[in-house]
């Protein structure tokens, strides 16, 4: 079972893959961030725009040009993307995915899904970026992404 988007889980990888970039500014098009994620362009493109409006990213046009982190990794959380990306749907959603599930007329999960959903709201609230690279080894890392003068590329 899958609790976010492909879309979700591409700008969370996009976000780690900015915050590694070298580049003395932190700036990496999207064209070198699809090739390193092995997603479409187009797709990316899409879901690093939804990442601009939260304050989570900013570009910059032209030959340079590119995304950039708009805040310190230390001040982004997990839940700042997944937000941007797929809303908070999934935070008042049944379980079961029952319709009118609830206090009133709660399905035989309801009180568990109900409690485990907020401990994974609450830890995705507060796990930022900052906290995730701390955890990430770069064996991890380098089996998903190579970068090299600043810019991811592919393996």
């Amino acid at each position: 079972m899958r609790l976010i988007s492909q879309g979700a889980q591409y700008a969370i990888s996009a976000i780690i893959a900015i915050s590694k970039s070298s580049d003395d500014e932190g700036v990496v098009s999207a064209s070198h961030l699809s090739k390193s994620l092995n997603c479409p362009t187009a797709y990316l493109s899409q879901i690093l725009a939804k990442l601009k409006e939260p304050g989570i990213l900013n570009s910059r046009r032209g030959l340079n040009g590119g995304v950039y982190l708009a805040r310190p990794v230390d001040q982004i959380t997990l839940m700042d993307v997944i937000a941007a990306i797929d809303g908070v749907e999934f935070f008042n959603k049944c379980f079961m995915g029952i319709e009118g599930c609830g206090h009133v007329e709660p399905c035989p999960f309801h009180a568990f899904w109900s409690k485990e959903r907020k401990k994974i709201e609450q830890w995705l609230k507060d796990t930022t970026f900052d906290e995730v690279d701390k955890q990430m080894s770069q064996n991890w890392f380098d089996l998903r992404l190579q970068f090299s003068n600043g810019v991811p590329s592919l393996k």
